[in-house]
């Protein structure tokens, strides 16, 4: 059976989960591009150097170039805590003398467990060494890493699943169903696979920009085309023989 020749109700329920899941996917486009870049408003590119320092660089030096950097004072001031880290984040007296007048300066109105702040984040507080330096290890942890991967894996999986099949069932040309559907699932495996290795190699950050567009485009095609195909009557070049 194709989706092409089911009734007005089913086609309907379709619609509103296909229209859906290319809103969700260009919501995602949309907080990407404002997570890894400097704009704070409408669709960006992400900048690779801020992609780079989120999967391999430690998190307070992530924050400080993505999120939190209109917050920092001067550049300078990650060189300095990214100096630390690498020398081991040591609680000595470089830390004491330029790391922690850094922190008081650039992240303590909100870092604080007193902070009156509107953005505060009292759960998360730079007030002593042993606060911050646990935000100092290269990359996720494994811990956070391996969290954060199955939640994407399963999360992404169950509405795939469902927009793959519903392409499997539509009436475009088998090649042009293979081709969509394992671009999706291929750029899903790579992008997260590519996420532990840009803990050891920087480079996988392009990886995980390419993997993600390929899915995004794959998933949004996808959605799209069986949409044209409930509603609307195709022309035979990208047909199955047998629905021409």
């Amino acid at each position: 059976m194709r989706i092409s020749v089911l009734n007005v109700s089913a086609k309907l329920a379709l619609s509103g989960f296909l229209i859906t899941v290319i809103l969700a996917a260009l919501s995602a486009t949309t907080l990407i591009g404002l997570l890894y870049s400097s704009h704070d408003r409408g669709f960006n590119i992400p900048e690779m150097d801020r992609v780079q320092s989120h999967y391999s660089d430690s998190r307070l030096i992530a924050a400080m170039k993505g999120p939190m950097y209109q917050y920092v004072t001067e550049d300078g001031d990650i060189d300095v805590i990214a100096k630390w880290i690498a020398d081991g984040a040591q609680d000595d007296g470089f830390f004491k003398d330029e790391v922690m007048y850094i922190i008081s300066e650039d992240c303590q109105k909100c870092h604080s467990r007193n902070s009156q702040m509107s953005k505060a984040i009292t759960s998360m507080p730079f007030s002593s060494y042993e606060d911050i330096v646990q935000y100092t290890e290269g990359g996720y942890s494994w811990t956070q890493m391996a969290r954060t991967a199955h939640i994407h894996l399963f999360g992404i999986a169950v509405f795939l699943v469902i927009v793959s099949m519903i392409m499997a069932y539509s009436s475009f040309r088998p090649w042009m169903k293979s081709l969509l559907i394992s671009a999706g699932w291929i750029a899903l495996w790579l992008d997260i696979g590519s996420w532990w290795m840009a803990r050891f190699y920087s480079g996988f950050a392009y990886v995980i920009s390419v993997a993600g567009t390929v899915e995004i485009v794959a998933v949004c095609a996808m959605s799209g085309l069986c949409l044209l195909n409930l509603w609307c009557r195709l022309p035979a070049i990208v047909l199955e023989p047998a629905e021409q």
